[in-house]
């Protein structure tokens, strides 16, 4: 057994740290060349070899900073896509965005976080912070009508144990029936001091969704089929917070905002940092629609999604 080891170690060595060829190694030991690629194998699967791909996440320079100058941005992370492939995508955005809170969360500092797909990713790659006294808040209602999950509470949770925060939860619908109820929820004391803490919040972390039938909050009821017609006819091409609007950053729809209960985008605006995480081309109008608006200053995308960008703004880099 030892020596089975032994020549495992010595063969791997041979490969992997001397760069001999497989039929070189066969040579000097004797042995055909097919015998030292199974050896080779056996030394993954014992252990005695590990492959690990290390690479960095570097933003792809030249297409952040035509969109950091156009939108006169704090600041544009866009991540090189090395895997076509949608959670993978979203794993590097969350990475890129758990090590740039580590660089500007202080303490004392409150949170305001939004839900949704992607923020679900990135909550997964957040790692022990050593700031104190931290509140998180959440930004907009996450209760929704039927069976599906918005994140919000896994978001909220994650938070927590990542922060060792205070969480101040909003256990209300995003979208409700009537203006006269979302003004009434509003002005109850608890929801109240939710939206007053999350006001205060000196950081907002917000995923840019789109309008489609695939959204989370088509998907959660919040639409009856006529009413999501309504969005399309609006213009409305995207959303932060449960708040919809159109490519030119404007609300696509006065009375549905009014229904929506969370912090309004100009709250969003007044903030030191809003940090926008979306990706995939498809979510570019919604990228730049919130660009527009105003309502995020520091934006996480992959380069697909901002070669997108560029392409619809007709913008040469």
């Amino acid at each position: 057994m030892k020596h089975i080891v032994r020549l495992l170690v010595k063969i791997a060595r041979m490969y992997y740290e001397f760069g001999y060829k497989q039929d070189e190694i066969a040579k000097i030991e004797g042995i055909s060349k097919a015998k030292v690629s199974r050896l080779l194998d056996k030394a993954h699967k014992e252990g005695i070899v590990e492959i690990k791909v290390v690479y960095t996440l570097q933003s792809v320079d030249e297409l952040a900073d035509t969109l950091r100058e156009y939108f006169d941005l704090k600041q544009v992370y866009v991540v090189p896509v090395t895997v076509d492939h949608p959670d993978a995508i979203r794993n590097d955005l969350g990475r890129a965005v758990s090590n740039f809170l580590g660089e500007i969360v202080n303490d004392g500092d409150v949170i305001g976080v939004s839900w949704g797909t992607t923020l679900h990713f990135v909550v997964n790659h957040l790692e022990e912070y050593p700031a104190e006294n931290i509140k998180v808040v959440q930004l907009n209602g996450g209760v929704t009508k039927n069976y599906l999950s918005t994140q919000s509470t896994t978001i909220m949770e994650r938070f927590v144990q990542a922060f060792h925060a205070v969480p101040y939860m909003l256990p209300v619908p995003a979208i409700v029936d009537s203006v006269e109820l979302a003004r009434a929820l509003v002005a109850d004391s608890n929801v109240k001091q939710t939206l007053d803490l999350g006001r205060e919040a000196r950081i907002a972390l917000l995923g840019i969704g789109r309008v489609s039938e695939e959204s989370i909050l088509v998907k959660a009821g919040y639409f009856k089929h006529e009413e999501y017609d309504e969005l399309l006819n609006n213009g409305s091409v995207g959303d932060i917070c449960s708040r919809y609007f159109r490519l030119d950053g404007t609300i696509a729809d006065e009375k549905l905002n009014q229904r929506t209960v969370g912090i309004t985008l100009e709250d969003l605006s007044a903030k030191e940092y809003t940090i926008g995480v979306a990706n995939g081309e498809e979510k570019a109008e919604a990228i730049i629609g919130a660009l527009r608006g105003r309502y995020i200053n520091t934006l996480f995308i992959d380069e697909v999604a901002a070669q997108k960008c560029l392409e619809l703004l007709d913008i040469k880099k």
